[in-house]
């Protein structure tokens, strides 16, 4: 067995394939192998200044591709950098958990609106108290044009407080509140507010 390159630039096993799979267009295109041999016997080591130069080859150290490789438009291989398209999602302020279970637990509250719910579907997640509401029990909404935070309430069946008081309106929420839903009592802190902002 030895693997050969054909004059495009694919490798093959000649003991398989007589011909390079690729371009006559047989059913093993696509598939990796490991590097081998040539047909002098030398050592055909991963070069990785090869990945600058050579669109032909993989962009897997160690593998070479039998069948086609997709070069960049450009024609340069290009490194891809997979937190590329994660999106910071900044933090504005938290909600921590000071009375039922998981005390000390803290959430994240980001710009816009923050679902607050016992399904994980939720922005916040409060699937540790039954009493919740799944889906959107109330918003915690963010305003970034005047840096402030608001409260309100959504599809739960039971009352909203806030400070001992029923939510029937949506309410501003300042640092210390607490918010009561269900059997779970949060802290309300801001980290976005006249001392800071970013």
């Amino acid at each position: 067995m030895a693997i050969q390159r054909c004059k495009n630039g694919h490798y093959y096993n000649d003991s398989e394939s007589p011909n390079c799979p690729y371009c006559s267009g047989e059913s093993s295109i696509g598939k990796t192998i490991p590097l081998g041999e040539d047909v002098n016997g030398q050592s055909t080591a991963f070069d990785p200044t090869e990945l600058l130069t050579d669109t032909n080859h993989g962009d897997i150290p160690n593998t070479r591709p039998v069948g086609p490789t997709m070069p960049p438009e450009d024609g340069h291989t290009t490194i891809l950098d997979p937190n590329k398209n994660s999106e910071i999602k900044p933090v504005r302020g938290w909600l921590v958990v000071i009375e039922g279970q998981k005390l000390g637990l803290d959430f994240r509250i980001h710009t816009g609106k923050n679902t607050i719910g016992r399904k994980s579907s939720n922005d916040i997640c409060i699937n540790f108290d039954d009493t919740v509401s799944g889906e959107r029990a109330c918003f915690v909404i963010y305003d970034e044009k005047n840096n402030a935070f608001h409260l309100m309430a959504g599809e739960s069946t039971n009352n909203i407080y806030v400070n001992n008081e029923i939510l029937l309106i949506p309410r501003r929420l300042v640092d210390n509140d607490i918010i009561e839903i269900g059997q779970t009592k949060l802290i309300f802190r801001s980290l976005c507010n006249d001392q800071f902002n970013y």
